[in-house]
């Protein structure tokens, strides 16, 4: 068996321990790839990067200060940059990640029935004397005795339910198959018809798990990058690039999986309008380099190439930024020094992004060595950065909401991105309309399941948060559904009435613990009316039955009325 050693302090010393053997208040020191072994509470940290994907849920890393009301790590996370300490507070089990972990799989169930009703063949029988009596005083047809028995027979299939909708299930599975939708316990198509509230979950499933540059904003224009890109001057078109492709810490491409989302939108940008990435990093040589942390709020590189030309470029928040550069770069390629009017256009610009809620970055390019010339940079552009809704999720909430079924988002991210991604896909029209993980610690349960009731973004949520916001639904009478893809959704996929993960981009553990596994969110839809026709069927037949059943009732009334009377 593999041991996973973790560094702590004791006794003023550091040792290595295996982590089965971490107790509550020991110290755990961590550093640049580590994977936090237990959660912890901050208490030292040094440009500390985490990434929280697999709890949270949230794509882009967090910084980590021991000031701020962040402090917590949390098991399974990963650190990126820095280093840091923090106090054991649980471990095991006891973490949100290991509550995830402990919940039981969720197992193919087979839907089964009883073929014999006892109580149909009771009703049944109750028939024989009245059929008796009347071939003893009457002279009735073999044929008559024939119609009996074979209306005897429709009548206990029509009163057995489990035989009907064993039938109807059947028919909704083969539905699902065609489409691929995999079912892994039958009987969800029949709660299916109960579900009024759908949970989701934001990254993966309402959005794409990564970022797009959607809006280039030089100093004199503003370019949408999915239309006219191809209008700017040709040297500003290959300084913006070459910053995209080479201002991060990818030194070989073969580690471009391991970039985070900001640096893959980038390089991706860069590739998609021409420019081979793999081959230039071939041809550079990295003579500078300023690793991004959290208190500069920028990162800076430098390159030469093979023709001995020199590159130092930077990348970071704008204010930062336009702070480094005395001169810009107009999008036909004219340089100009720094004037009012470019301070108002960015400005402008700046807060124009930040309402919408996106992520901002900003491009820089010298040819003077930093260190020599540390605001000699010239500023090329700002870039707005989005996280995609997934094609047709709008649609797809208001098909469900025109179906009587309401749309809750529950997401580990950030409250303003959650606003801005619920505002989008229409769960909420309320910008201020959202609570955190931490109000609802502060906050008795039976105030938030009052809240539930109105408020329909829930953000910065651990694990357990959502299972418990499922909870305080269900004790309310709703049936919920949870759609989720990550590790951050396994309390609340098992919690929920019906669970539902994607067969594909989605995490082992939401596989795992989801009742149903769909291909992309469109099917979610017609899943919905597979269940519908379930509900259909179902009652046309009840319909039919109750016919029967009256029928059944009169002509033992009209036979007992006969037989007093003759």
């Amino acid at each position: 068996m593999e041991e996973n050693f973790v560094t702590i302090t004791k006794n003023g010393k550091l040792s290595n321990i295996d982590e089965n053997n971490l107790r509550k208040n020991d110290i755990v020191v961590l550093q640049a790839g580590d994977i936090v072994p237990a959660d912890l509470k901050l208490i030292e940290a040094r440009e500390l990067e985490i990434d929280e994907f697999e709890i949270t849920g949230e794509i882009k890393p967090v910084d980590k200060k021991v000031d701020e009301n962040d402090e917590i790590l949390f098991m399974g996370s990963r650190v990126l940059k820095g280093t840091g300490k923090g106090i054991v507070i649980t471990v095991g089990a006891q973490t949100e990640y290991g509550a995830i972990l402990n919940q039981k799989w969720e197992q193919n169930h087979h839907y089964r029935f009883q073929i014999i009703n006892k109580n149909t063949i009771c009703f049944s029988l109750l028939l024989l004397p009245v059929l008796i009596i009347h071939l003893i005083t009457s002279n009735i047809s073999l044929l008559f005795i024939i119609f009996y028995l074979l209306y005897s027979m429709v009548f206990i299939l029509l009163q057995n339910d489990d035989l009907i909708k064993y039938r109807l299930i059947s028919k909704g599975q083969k539905k699902c198959d065609d489409l691929k939708i995999q079912i892994r316990d039958v009987r969800v198509l029949e709660i299916l018809n109960n579900i009024d509230t759908v949970c989701f979950d934001k990254t993966g499933v309402l959005t794409t798990r990564q970022f797009d540059i959607k809006k280039i904003y030089f100093a004199d224009k503003i370019i949408d990058t999915n239309s006219d890109f191809y209008t700017v001057e040709k040297k500003t078109d290959y300084l913006v690039k070459l910053a995209c492709a080479l201002c991060n810490d990818v030194l070989y491409f073969e580690k471009f999986d391991s970039a985070n989302p900001i640096d893959k939108a980038l390089i991706i940008f860069a590739q998609k309008h021409g420019m081979d990435v793999k081959e230039l990093l071939s041809q550079i040589k990295r003579i500078y380099d300023k690793p991004f942390n959290s208190e500069n709020r920028y990162m800076a590189v430098g390159f030469e190439t093979n023709d001995k030309e020199i590159y130092y470029l930077a990348k970071g928040d704008p204010d930062v930024i336009l702070r480094m550069c005395n001169s810009y770069l107009t999008s036909n390629g004219n340089k100009k020094n720094m004037d009012s009017r470019f301070w108002l256009f960015n400005k402008l610009n700046f807060d124009t992004i930040n309402q919408n809620k996106d992520t901002v970055i900003a491009l820089a390019y010298s040819s003077d060595n930093p260190n020599q010339n540390p605001s000699g940079y010239m500023f090329l552009c700002m870039l707005q950065l989005e996280n995609k809704l997934q094609q047709g999720a709008r649609e797809i909430i208001e098909q469900l909401s025109k179906n009587g079924i309401r749309s809750i988002l529950l997401t580990g991210d950030k409250a303003e991105t959650a606003l801005r991604v619920g505002t989008d896909c229409g769960i909420t029209e309320k910008l201020s309309a959202c609570l955190t993980g931490r109000m609802i610690d502060r906050m008795e349960l039976s105030e938030v399941a009052k809240q539930s009731s109105y408020c329909s973004v829930f953000a910065r949520l651990l694990p357990s948060q959502k299972g418990t916001i499922i909870r305080l639904l269900q004790q309310k009478g709703h049936y919920v559904a949870m759609v989720g893809d990550g590790p951050n959704d396994g309390i609340a996929l098992k919690v929920a009435d019906i669970g539902i993960s994607f067969a594909k981009d989605s995490s082992p553990i939401a596989r795992r613990l989801a009742k149903i596994l769909i291909n992309n969110l469109d099917d979610l839809l017609k899943l919905f009316e597979c269940a519908s026709r379930f509900r259909k069927g179902y009652n046309r037949l009840r319909i039919l039955r109750t016919i029967v059943l009256v029928v059944s009732l009169l002509s033992i009334y009209a036979w007992i009325l006969e037989y007093i009377v003759g």
